[in-house]
């Protein structure tokens, strides 16, 4: 090439970041690694699912551990670092993943697609773009193995945390993955993924950023309700109905076990939104001490109520309970009259006292001086 040929103007940004993930591309379209994964079945995927549980486990534990280490030197304090650990895990697996799964979307599905262009349209009761079935079902499938897992993970976390709300609506949505990895469809995979990919992303950054803030700044938590909320609408009332699930219901080839797991899934995360939250806060939620909001309606949706934070606040309720009483104990001295009555009532425990020992000590050695009792009844 020469200085002749080359273009003129700024250059293109975009395609140096695109050069920079070569490798990723290269790792999607590798032929070799495609003839790796044909031989797969039924038990390798078990033992795939497995052994990808176990690393996540035990990754996960080593994060949160060196993470709480290095948190003791800040300000955090020890029931929310749990939390917070959790909360940077999420991010940088969901950020991952949507890197993944972009350039596995333009890279291998969307020149199918480009190709296929006029077996597909967006009509109901026809075949969406979102039914395009995988070619190379062993690839989609390996690379899918991974994020069924963590959400199997994440599931068990939630559980481990008594938060069965949460449990529950990571486990149909991990049935309707499955469903949707059974039937190879793997536009519909990717698009479903990388549309709550980015929103997970989102909210766990407005949770973070919570975490973080001062209790005084009320209107910050407030600022980040209103974000979380909106993208909550935007992706639940507008994206994944009119795209994915409203598609599937009147599909030609109607898939009872899909529909059942996907929509079950989506009236459990209506059940579970922000603005349901709102509302239960305002009703239920009458103490401070009720939620991990403290009162603040925005701070209860944006912060998880975990067991250490349970934790904190009982021993909290216990230490102000025995402080009250303490101070009421304090504050309020005895009348003159109780006060020389109890003095009175303790100069007679202490002489019935020493009449006894007096009379054990008599007992013991025989012979004992009459005039002690007689001095104690004096005194």
């Amino acid at each position: 090439m020469s200085i002749l040929d080359m273009k003129a103007g700024p250059p293109d940004y975009w395609a140096e970041i695109g050069n920079f993930f070569l490798p990723l591309k290269y790792l999607i379209t590798n032929d070799r690694f495609d003839a790796l994964v044909q031989n797969i079945d039924l038990h390798y995927l078990i033992n795939a699912v497995f052994w990808i549980f176990i690393v996540l486990s035990c990754g996960f534990y080593g994060f949160q551990r060196v993470f709480q280490f290095f948190l003791k030197s800040s300000n955090v304090k020890y029931f929310k670092r749990k939390q917070f650990a959790r909360l940077i895990w999420n991010i940088a697996f969901y950020g991952a993943c949507c890197l993944f799964l972009h350039f596995y979307n333009e890279f291998m599905i969307l020149p199918h697609l480009m190709k296929n262009q006029g077996r597909y349209s967006l009509f109901h009761s026809s075949d969406n773009l979102i039914f395009y079935r995988s070619h190379q079902y062993e690839k989609f499938q390996f690379y899918s193995i991974f994020i069924i897992t963590f959400y199997l993970h994440g599931a068990m976390l939630d559980f481990k945390e008594a938060d069965f709300l949460e449990t529950v609506s990571k486990g149909l949505y991990l049935f309707a993955l499955i469903a949707i990895d059974v039937y190879r469809y793997e536009n519909y995979f990717v698009g479903l993924n990388l549309t709550l990919g980015l929103y997970s992303i989102l909210t766990e950054c407005l949770s973070l950023l919570a975490l973080q803030n001062s209790n005084r700044n009320r209107l910050v938590y407030q600022v980040f309700m209103g974000l979380k909320i909106a993208a909550w609408l935007h992706v639940h009332i507008n994206l994944l109905p009119f795209n994915y699930f409203i598609p599937t219901l009147f599909a030609k080839n109607f898939k009872l076990p899909l529909n059942v797991a996907i929509w079950v899934w989506y009236g459990l995360a209506i059940w579970n939104s922000p603005v349901l939250q709102y509302f239960y806060h305002q009703i239920y939620h009458t103490a401070p001490s009720d939620c991990s909001g403290e009162g603040s309606a925005a701070k209860c949706i944006l912060i998880k109520d975990t067991s250490e934070y349970r934790h904190f606040k009982t021993l909290q309720r216990a230490y102000l309970e025995v402080k009250l009483a303490h101070e009421k104990a304090t504050s309020n001295p005895l009348p003159a009259t109780e006060s020389a009555s109890a003095k009175t009532y303790q100069a007679i425990k202490c002489v019935m006292m020493l009449k006894r020992k007096l009379k054990r000590i008599r007992e013991g050695r025989g012979a004992e001086p009459e005039d002690d009792s007689e001095e104690l009844t004096t005194n």
